[in-house]
């Protein structure tokens, strides 16, 4: 029996078909329905159907009869194609087997013949990254990932986890190259994505283990639903989680991103760390060479890296430089919670001064201390924020509408035409319109959270809204407006949280004003904020019986300095904007500069959100030497000489003899 990769059909019928790939128990994704004279051809490879199971074409007519073709076949990562000619009428069409041609794709030479390959675009989610044609391969497996880093440290090639591509900052892919001939992404999301529970054992609580293709969406629609969970909600959770739930969890662990909560007694207080989901890591498995090992071709190979080995903390947050491909991560039980969005609230009340005593009512941090749980979204010129308040709630109260799934905001995902058209003319001919547009998304926003569309209540409100957990921490799509974001965390202690909104929104308001004096408009997307708590290794399960530790690098790790001024908390700063927008880079620099000079021990030290944009000077974000290498200065300063940048960089180093995980950004920030 002949042994094939991939299926093609030649549409030379008088009907419009369709056809699948199937063993009689799997069936390939269909090839969508095509016309006369095209052809469409399915590949195997990204599936998990087994090697040497027999497959065979399935054609549907539309509007027709379903036949399947009489040759059978192996499969075979070989990349060889069986061709097909369908052929006839909607009352009588045959499938003709016309041979078996070699693989007619392009492939960079001697790369492995079992993985999938082929030149594809890599576009983040801003579209400020666009690098068109760039080799990309779909791994079946964890060694299938090994294999291509082999080969492309034979071979010269730099290699890149893909994902969603949803980031900011340039830590995989590089804008502007001369040339991308010798990079290779490797896309995590095709088969790096199974999903399995971990019940809890010895001292370690329950735990799942997930490949970093995964999504959270789908690891959190996953936990939901396992038995065994203590919490009023089913199954199991986080304390919090990004709000996107179309990202991979490499990505998410690779910059240790968060979510929004600090512990507040007696219903917020689940007995773990609030920092980011990096710290929540037990295991992870890495394709690594082996700096101890016989091999004198130093192969790339998979090594587990437990908690409680110190050298596990340099590749739980790792912005890109290492690769990753399943991780082990703690989970608490799900619980209910309650979001209640307020816009009734003036900007003057809720980044009001706490002249030295506590928060004044209903400030930012008046609701913090009350909840836990807040995020500030405010649109430039205007005087009412949007707040989110959340709250564990165990029962659904009164007021509160439940959700029973995530993204209840349709309002802010599918934007209608009038407001994209605004969008282009604020970039393109009259940007003093943005003061209008920052009105109009307000007004949309409560508009929306009543469920009013043109005044009249079409959609359920989303004002007062309640269910499990990811039912109301999963709320920015795709599809929403595309913005770019400087991103800083500011630890301090919980104390100081309102003093430091009160001067950031003071400083934001006289930049905003002051530029358009000048008839400038930077900024014409809202300003964010949100409070977690921070890493560290205290009340994390050791796996090896060794200290813990946390993630070295992580912007919310704990130190002697955090420990000294008794800091507690970070408080989340972004600014959004249009990508394209003028005057923005001016306006980044400006404010960058103040938090630098404002923010500054002992009451308080900013780090960068690594996902976002930071390190600026007029030419754009990640060009400022200076702050690049205060970065590295300020994870050295108070830090032991097993856990600083050097260490860091060291140990990344060190598991990757032939230096082929890096992306221009971080050749900067690890040299």
């Amino acid at each position: 029996m002949d042994a094939i990769q991939r299926i093609e059909c030649k549409n030379k019928a008088a009907f419009v078909m369709s056809f699948v790939i199937t063993d009689g128990k799997f069936t390939s994704p269909s090839s969508g329905d095509y016309p006369v004279l095209q052809s469409c051809t399915i590949d195997l490879a990204p599936t998990k159907l087994p090697e040497g199971n027999v497959v065979w074409a399935v054609v549907s007519a539309y509007w027709g009869s379903t036949k399947a073709a009489a040759e059978k076949f192996t499969f075979a990562m070989n990349g060889k194609i069986a061709v097909y000619e369908v052929e006839g009428t909607l009352f009588g069409y045959s499938i003709n087997f016309k041979g078996i041609e070699d693989d007619p794709g392009s492939r960079p030479p001697g790369f492995p013949i079992f993985i999938p390959i082929k030149q594809e675009e890599f576009l983040n989610w801003a579209h400020t990254i666009d690098v068109p044609g760039v080799w990309t391969c779909a791994p079946r497996s964890a060694d299938d990932v090994v294999a291509a880093c082999n080969w492309a440290a034979q071979n010269g090639y730099t290699v890149r986890p893909r994902g969603i591509m949803h980031n900011w900052s340039p830590l995989s892919v590089t804008p502007g190259l001369p040339d991308y001939n010798k990079l290779l992404l490797i896309d995590t999301t095709v088969s790096l994505n199974d999903i399995s529970f971990i019940p809890p054992h010895g001292s370690v609580g329950p735990s799942v283990k997930v490949g970093t293709g995964a999504t959270m969406a789908a690891l959190m629609q996953f936990l939901e639903t396992q038995q065994g969970g203590n919490g009023v909600a089913p199954g199991y959770s986080f304390p919090h989680i990004p709000a996107p739930d179309n990202l991979t969890v490499g990505g998410v662990m690779a910059i240790n991103a968060h979510g929004t909560a600090v512990p507040t007694p007696p219903n917020d207080n689940f007995t773990t760390t609030y920092g980011s989901m990096s710290n929540r890591i037990l295991s992870l498995t890495a394709v690594v060479t082996d700096p101890q090992g016989t091999d004198p071709t130093k192969a790339y190979q998979l090594k587990i890296f437990e908690r409680g080995d110190k050298e596990t903390t340099a590749f739980m947050t790792q912005l890109g430089r290492a690769l990753i491909t399943e991780v082990t991560i703690q989970v608490i039980d799900n619980y209910n919670l309650r979001c209640l969005s307020i816009t009734n609230i003036d900007s003057a009340t809720l980044f009001k001064e706490p002249a030295g005593g506590p928060p004044p009512p209903n400030s930012c941090g008046d609701f913090l201390n009350q909840s836990g749980r807040i995020e500030v979204i405010w649109f430039p010129f205007t005087t009412y924020p949007w707040l989110k308040v959340w709250t564990v709630d165990a029962a659904k109260p009164a007021t509160s509408r439940q959700v029973d799934g995530p993204n209840n905001y349709t309002f802010s995902d599918n934007l209608p035409d009038f407001v994209t058209s605004l969008i282009d003319i604020i970039l393109n001919s009259d940007p003093s319109l943005t003061v209008k547009f920052g009105q109009m998304m307000l007004d949309m926003t409560n508009s929306g959270l009543d469920g009013l569309v043109l005044g009249y209540p079409v959609l359920p409100q989303c004002r007062d809204i309640w269910g499990a957990s990811k039912n109301t921490l999963f709320y920015v799509k795709d599809t929403t407006l595309r913005i770019t974001a400087n991103g800083y965390a500011v630890l301090m202690n919980k104390a100081n949280v309102q003093q430091a909104i009160a001067d950031f929104t003071t400083q934001f308001e006289t930049m905003l004003t002051a530029y358009q004096g000048q008839n400038k408009f930077p900024i014409n997307s809202p300003l964010e904020i949100r409070v977690t708590g921070l890493d560290s290794g205290d009340g994390m399960p050791s796996v090896t019986g060794g200290p813990a530790g946390r993630p070295v690098i992580s912007s919310l790790a704990t130190d002697a300095e955090t420990i000294k001024n008794n800091w507690d908390v970070a408080v989340w700063f972004d600014v959004l904007t249009i990508p394209g927008t003028k005057y923005a880079m001016d306006f980044y620099t400006e404010l960058e500069e103040w938090f630098t000079q404002h923010f500054t021990a002992p009451a308080t030290k900013v780090v960068p959100e690594w996902s976002k944009g930071w390190a600026y000077t007029t030419n754009g974000a990640w060009t400022n030497d200076a702050f690049i290498d205060g970065i590295k200065q300020d994870f050295t300063t108070n830090r032991a000489a097993d856990d600083n940048w050097a260490w860091e960089q060291a140990i990344l180093a060190k598991y990757d003899a032939y230096n082929i995980y890096q992306s221009q950004l971080t050749q900067t920030l690890f040299s």
